[in-house]
């Protein structure tokens, strides 16, 4: 990489790290060589002419036109790049009418999972070196909770009186179409790495809805489906003992289905003494022992380690349930249950408003910094 490279990359990086989750420099070089991977020169220079965007703040191609008089580009060329930039999933983009409007994207979500279907392993290795590195250790920092975990259909009881949010056949008919099935990013990016999911060998298994949909279809990254095919899918999953971590709005956009040998989220979450305390659920698991058999069945399927053996009888620490209700719906003995946590939690009412707060929370800390 030229020095003249280095220093657009590094101005790029700096130019994310004013989003609400952050781009943090970090001294391996992952982070400028991340950047190289999705953004050539020309590219990086266009990005930093972009807000950052999940769907109110997209902007028009004319808009962010009138930022380029430095660059001496064409309204044509723009769009051009724009597009291309939009296809290989280095920013965000979404078609109204006769009109595209465009916008940087988080790391994640938003570039890392915008490459499906086009992982190298030379990507996947920088993206992990600076995932661990940076990207999670600032995005804990601001506790900007994405995602959020709902319980296995079977594991909750009619008396629970659940929330739309977290009732999976209420939560689908809220949405807004289309729908569209997608190959996991995580699953392939384990393939890339030769160390392949243990839980399916489908693919097919992470969905979008709405606008979030509309933009995998119109770059030809996945395929739409109607709502009973997507509810067939999701019960396939949570049949596997897929976790289902919806995004944390009402309008729903996404809804991944992840287990715990490929997720990035659960596979780093399973390294902190209390996953509970990091995780949006509203729920928790209990066991009764009287009915327990110590089959072992839970321990093997919780993702979390949260469950062991003690004198035959599984123990179930608190802090590390994250409320999925794996372990409720494949108990043979019907020894476990789901019970409302204390605190419930509601999605935010849009993604737009979620960082919203995580931007309040970060200007906090940057304020909190500066005075001390």
């Amino acid at each position: 990489m030229s020095s003249n490279d280095i220093e657009i990359y590094r101005k790029l990086q700096e130019h994310f790290d004013k989003m609400p989750i952050g781009f943090p420099a970090v001294k391996s070089g992952s982070d400028l060589r991340l950047l190289k991977h999705l953004f050539t020169p020309e590219e990086a220079k266009i990005a930093m002419l972009l807000k950052f965007g999940w769907d109110r703040d997209l902007e028009t191609l004319e808009t962010i036109f009138k930022r380029t008089k430095k660059t001496e580009i064409s309204i044509e060329e723009l769009e051009q790049i724009l597009d291309r930039m939009a296809k290989k999933g280095s920013i965000m983009s979404k078609r109204e009418g006769d009109k595209t409007y465009y916008g940087n994207a988080l790391l994640v979500v938003g570039m890392f999972e915008f490459q499906v279907n086009k992982l190298t392993k030379e990507f996947v290795k920088d993206f992990e070196e600076y995932y661990m590195e940076a990207w999670l250790p600032e995005a804990m920092k601001v506790r900007a909770a994405q995602l959020r975990t709902i319980p296995v259909e079977q594991s909750i009881e009619p008396e629970h009186n659940v929330s739309t949010y977290d009732d999976l056949e209420k939560l689908l008919e809220t949405t807004d179409g289309p729908i569209v099935i997608v190959n996991c990013i995580c699953k392939q990016a384990k393939d890339v790495l030769e160390t392949p999911c243990k839980v399916t060998e489908r693919r097919e298994i992470c969905m979008g809805f709405g606008k979030m949909a509309q933009l995998y279809i119109d770059q030809g990254w996945g395929r739409q489906i109607n709502n009973e095919e997507a509810l067939d899918i999701l019960r396939k999953n949570e049949e596997e003992g897929h976790v289902l971590q919806p995004d944390n709005s009402q309008n729903l956009s996404f809804i991944c289905s992840c287990c715990g040998c490929c997720c990035e989220n659960l596979t780093k979450l399973v390294l902190l003494p209390n996953p509970g305390d990091f995780s949006i659920t509203n729920y928790y698991a209990e066991v009764d022992s009287d009915l327990c058999s110590g089959c072992d069945t839970c321990v093997e399927i919780c993702p979390m380690k949260a469950i062991s053996l003690k004198d035959d009888i599984s123990l179930i620490k608190r802090k590390r349930c994250i409320g999925c209700g794996n372990c409720v719906a494949k108990c043979p003995s019907e020894a476990i249950k789901l019970l409302k946590r204390e605190r419930q939690f509601d999605p935010f009412p849009t993604m737009d408003y979620l960082f919203d707060r995580v931007m309040l929370r970060k200007m906090k800390l940057i304020e909190k910094g500066l005075k001390s």
